[in-house]
């Protein structure tokens, strides 16, 4: 049997559609950049399928919200992490269902 419950299936993604789903958020990396990242330790979290790189989308929405900053009146104020009520989705989203439905 199916459940209907709050938890969503985590789609898995390559890393040209990781890329693309970054950029729909608006954060512009290449599949290259991504690569690179992985290699440097500083990317989104990242898993092998066989012998693909393939990215969990709510660890790309983590690895967005740790790129996005709090407002700032000015370029002159200090970056500070975001906050919940500054990012387009919430946190808890790996428990919410999906936008789609």
């Amino acid at each position: 049997m199916i459940s209907n419950g709050p938890q969503r299936i985590n789609r898995l993604l390559s890393r040209k559609d990781a890329a693309i789903f970054l950029a729909s958020l608006g954060l512009t990396i290449s599949a290259q950049t991504l690569a690179r990242l992985l290699c440097e330790k500083k990317g989104p979290m990242c898993m092998r399928v066989g012998s693909r790189a393939m990215y969990r989308e709510c660890d790309l929405l983590d690895y967005f919200r740790q790129q996005c900053s709090a407002p700032r009146q000015s370029s002159d104020e200090p970056l500070r992490p975001a906050s919940n009520d500054h990012l387009p989705f919430p946190a808890n989203d790996r428990d919410s269902p999906p936008r789609d439905a």
